[in-house]
């Protein structure tokens, strides 16, 4: 994408809610309606695919659109780690080499930042060969948004389930890291690109931390169905009062 949205306060934390929502509606589909990693996974995956064109080739370009897309890529995101990382629910033994595959929170996060980074220098290559903004280049960016979902739902879970910090000193490690990059950029140490992805590659950890936390019996035990009408009122509310000062599409 070359034109990157303003790094505002704003956006990070519309970023954060549609990370934390994605967390947790990507359980919900796949732990609560039982539908199992791998058709959780390829549904919402096909679904994040179906409006990634209709954005694209209608050129829906406004904010309702945008975060749609940022929320269902976080949902898809969930999933697909899941199925990436961890051990098969019932429904989706079935499925035989679609099954999911079992990488492991360590093994599966470094896969899936190798992909994230390979799409990545796909899409910055293409962008500097076009002088606007193709199709190619906007799919590719959708892409890199996808895979920074899928990272920081598999390294969110490891550093909750398999690191001394837990969910909570997990987040709140994040969240300084967060800070420090904001910083540096700035004070122009680091460019806008570079900002804007490492911030991602961050945040998602820190949504699927700070769900892990508010959802389950490792913090506040609330659900993953109560957590998401909380999470979700307190979306719509933040961008009904924020949007207008805020946009991204003008």
């Amino acid at each position: 994408m070359n034109h990157l949205p303003k790094l505002t306060v704003y956006y990070w934390i519309m970023m954060l809610l549609c990370t934390t929502m994605g967390e947790l509606i990507g359980n919900l589909i796949s732990r609560n309606l039982e539908l199992g990693y791998t058709k959780g996974a390829v549904i919402n995956v096909v679904i994040f695919a179906f409006v990634v064109s209709l954005f694209v080739t209608l050129k829906l370009f406004n904010d309702i659109f945008y975060w749609l897309l940022i929320l269902v890529g976080n949902i898809g995101g969930t999933n697909l780690a899941d199925w990436v990382t961890l051990e098969p629910l019932a429904n989706d033994i079935t499925w035989g080499f679609l099954a999911p595959l079992q990488l492991g929170t360590v093994s599966g996060s470094l896969a899936v930042m190798g992909a994230l980074i390979l799409v990545l220098i796909v899409h910055y290559g293409a962008a500097k060969i076009s002088a606007r903004e193709t199709v190619f280049v906007m799919v590719t960016y959708w892409s890199a948004i996808l895979f920074s979902s899928t990272f920081g739902t598999t390294s969110g879970d490891f550093i909750t389930n398999d690191t001394p910090l837990g969910a909570l000193g997990g987040s709140l490690l994040l969240l300084s890291l967060l800070a420090i990059t904001f910083l540096l950029f700035k004070k122009n140490i680091v460019t806008k690109p570079i900002a804007y992805w490492s911030a991602l590659v961050l945040l998602h950890p820190v949504g699927a931390t700070i769900g892990n936390w508010v959802s389950k019996p490792i913090g506040l035990d609330l659900g993953n169905v109560w957590t998401n009408v909380f999470m979700i009122a307190l979306f719509f509310s933040f961008f009904l009062i924020g949007e207008k000062r805020n946009r991204i599409y003008n």
